[in-house]
């Protein structure tokens, strides 16, 4: 526990070193425009790990305290002194993280460490500075690389530990890569934002808050070893008009607790489970922890996260800003001439999706079965076979990734590298890979293996290579967190899922430096893997498999997009059916679509339909550049099919947006009025309705003040209104 009033201005003066370059916290209003033309990282996936030589920096003097009264800190504070401080022996105390060693409290000890501080000079847009302490007696070094922005109020880091010594290290145990005490006054109002994740439910993504009065406290945490299974791995802290928002770059198993006492708020996250000894040489990396700090409305501290995650946390294909695809699914368990039937059906309609999906059952030995789908297990038990079926692609894949790519077409396909069935191939011969998990027939395939996961990169960069590729699809249908806790002796608790997840960040980050073009789509039972790591390498196109269901309810899309998008701006949505409200609860920056099984295979009257699915697809082309902005919920969150759903797209830096309405199917409301958001109260907008064509012209602060008023006659139906700034 790490106070955070605590260093004297004395301290300060001997122990800072510089941050330069770090942004000072500020409302949203006065944040970056979102960032779609910001220029890729220089190095790296993660914008936040670009390298520079560091250099040490001269001391240099502050003479402010570390916060003002009770107000949070500024990103600049933060560093100067739960960081930089650090240099000196009673500094180290408020490290922002916390372990046991010896079985001491870290606070008890790091002080008689030895400690560093080097800070490299400012590279782009963020500052690298490192904290190294070295314990003289044993070789345990504790190392800090942290990541100061210059464009936005936030800091992240990754802690590493190493044993620099000959002999093993005592047991390390409970280590927390967050730690720390904010002051806060007791009478000052408290409350803890964050999100459900996926359990492929209705309520998937709900957002949900909870009040942290004195002497409250509240705890989040991740199911089974996939990082955003029941919880999403993001949190907002919200006080009267400032706060700050948290994000765990974890992949596998965290916790995070939140308590108030008087004095302060404390905030602790980390793995769930640590208790181990390290090897001489040996090093484990932690989870990364982001602070993004923000004035203003809990929505504002949401969007700045948006703008932040876009311009640093996201993939950028060929140093380019990702562009969410539009893809059409469809089984893998069909011969190859059915799976150019369904581009050329694409083609031949005029329908503008950019990528044909190839889902599971495409691989194997297993005979052929046109009826498979993904409610059989046929494809479950061929995990492991990693080959194409010589039954339904006799030559493999080559020829309908060159067919595709003929028709301008790109090519997603589904593969499932970590489960291994028994008697496949994988499991067959190389056995000494494989991890058993309890209680269920499948292996965890060992991504810590560094020579297995060199085999399975190879053997994945080769499919994509030959079959040309462009999206990669990777599932992952168990929970790993059995098998890793199996595997661990007692004396190395947590070892097998910190190399499970190092490895996972390796096997990924090398298929995109193999592939320098290639989009990584990120699957795991639908979204259960979903944090700061994952969205920086990878987007879900898949969000839940509650949308497995043949007749899942388009409400789930809306509740999806509504929960997910204030933590996560790039997502899709999924659509069976081309009609206007089911596609309009899917809207997003790109989308998934189930239309050639349903016209080729289902024998759906499409024909009657193909002119406003071309509408529908031509409207999501217009207004995909808006998921890129920010994002405002006009209604509250509910699951009710009587109620209404609303949304409000806006982006400054074009002074354009959308305004989306659903009405449910048992609604009685016919019309919903609501201010808008983010606008220029002094311009002028040019509001559009996009099915009559209707144009109206208003203030900006008219619609601040007064808003929308949007009528929707038909049950289920929708609304769209696309506004532009005029003057």
């Amino acid at each position: 526990m790490h106070i955070l009033r605590r260093m004297t201005r004395r301290d300060l003066l001997k122990g800072l070193r510089a941050a330069a370059g770090l942004v000072t916290a500020g409302c949203l209003r006065r944040a970056p425009a979102p960032a779609t033309e910001a220029p890729p990282p220089t190095a790296g996936h993660v914008a936040a790990t670009v390298a520079a030589t560091p250099e040490p920096v001269s001391p240099t003097p502050t003479p402010e305290p570390m916060a003002s009264g009770d107000r949070l800190p500024t990103p600049e504070r933060f560093v100067a002194f739960c960081f930089a401080g650090a240099a000196t022996p009673e500094g180290r105390r408020h490290l922002p993280i916390s372990f046991r060693y010896r079985e001491h409290k870290s606070e008890e000890f790091l002080p008689e460490w030895q400690g560093e501080w080097v800070s490299a000079p400012s590279a782009g847009r963020v500052t690298q500075h490192t904290v190294t302490l070295t314990d003289g007696d044993t070789g345990l070094q504790c190392r800090c690389e942290i990541a100061a922005y210059t464009d936005y109020p936030a800091v992240e880091w990754v802690a590493y530990f190493r044993n620099t010594g000959s002999t093993d290290t005592p047991i390390i145990s409970d280590i927390q890569a967050l730690d720390a005490r904010f002051p806060l006054a007791a009478d000052r109002p408290c409350e803890l934002h964050y999100a459900k994740g996926s359990q492929s439910q209705a309520d998937d993504f709900a957002p949900l808050k909870v009040a942290l009065p004195p002497d409250g406290s509240s705890a989040l945490f991740a199911w089974g070893g996939r990082s955003s299974s029941g919880t999403l791995p993001f949190f907002n802290i919200a006080l009267d008009n400032e706060g700050v928002v948290g994000a765990i770059g974890w992949s596998g198993g965290w916790q995070a607790s939140f308590s108030r006492d008087d004095s302060g708020l404390h905030i602790s996250a980390g793995m769930r489970s640590t208790h181990l000894k390290l090897h001489p040489g040996e090093e484990i990396r932690m989870p990364r922890i982001l602070l993004l700090f923000w004035q203003g409305d809990p929505v504002d501290g949401q969007n700045l996260l948006r703008r932040f995650i876009l311009a640093h946390h996201t993939p950028r294909p060929n140093g380019q800003l990702l562009q969410v695809p539009i893809v059409d699914s469809g089984w893998g368990e069909r011969r190859i001439e059915d799976q150019i039937a369904r581009a050329r059906w694409l083609k031949d309609n005029d329908l503008p999706v950019e990528y044909l999906w190839v889902d599971a059952g495409w691989y194997g030995d297993a005979p052929y079965d046109p009826n498979s789908d993904t409610f059989g297990d046929t494809w479950y038990r061929q995990a492991g076979n990693w080959y194409p079926s010589r039954e339904i692609y006799p030559e493999g894949l080559k020829p309908l990734g060159d067919a595709l790519r003929e028709m301008g077409l790109g090519f997603t396909l589904w593969v499932e590298p970590e489960r291994v069935y028994p008697e496949t191939q994988l499991a067959c011969e190389h056995p000494e890979w494989l991890l058993s998990v309890p209680g269920d027939a499948s292996y965890l395939f060992n991504l810590g293996n560094p020579e297995a996961r060199r085999f399975l990169t190879d053997r994945i960069s080769a499919l994509i290579a030959e079959a040309g590729v462009t999206c990669y699809r990777q599932d992952f249908n168990m929970e790993p967190a059995g098998a890793w806790q199996a595997a661990d002796a007692p004396d190395r608790v947590g070892m097998s899922e910190i190399r499970h997840i190092e490895g996972l960040y390796a096997f990924w980050d090398e298929l995109l430096a193999r592939h320098p073009g290639l989009i990584i789509d990120n699957c795991a039972s639908g979204g259960r893997r979903i944090d700061l790591e994952t969205i920086s390498r990878s987007v879900p196109l898949w969000r839940s498999d509650v949308q497995c269901s043949l007749d899942f309810n388009p409400i789930a899309m809306q509740t999806q997009t509504q929960g997910l998008a204030p933590w996560v701006p790039l997502s899709a949505g999924c659509c069976r059916s081309p009609d206007r409200y089911s596609f309009r609860s899917a809207l997003g920056p790109g989308m998934v679509v189930i239309w050639t099984t349903r016209a080729l295979e289902e024998r759906v009257d499409f024909p009657e339909r193909l002119p406003l699915a071309r509408e529908l697809l031509a409207e999501l082309l217009r207004v995909r550049p808006y998921f890129y902005g920010d994002f405002y919920p006009l209604v509250p969150f509910s699951l009710s099919a009587k109620a209404w759903t609303a949304w409000q797209l806006h982006r400054p830096d074009m002074g354009e947006g959308l305004v989306l309405a659903l009405r449910r199917p048992q609604s009685e409301q016919t019309r919903l009025e609501s201010p808008l958001h983010g606008l220029d109260p002094s311009a002028r907008y040019e509001l559009q309705n996009a099915d009559t064509g209707e144009v109206t012209v208003a203030s900006g602060s008219e619609l601040l003040e007064k808003g929308v008023c949007i009528d929707i006659a038909e049950r289920p139906g929708s609304a769209l209104v696309l506004y532009r700034q005029v003057g």
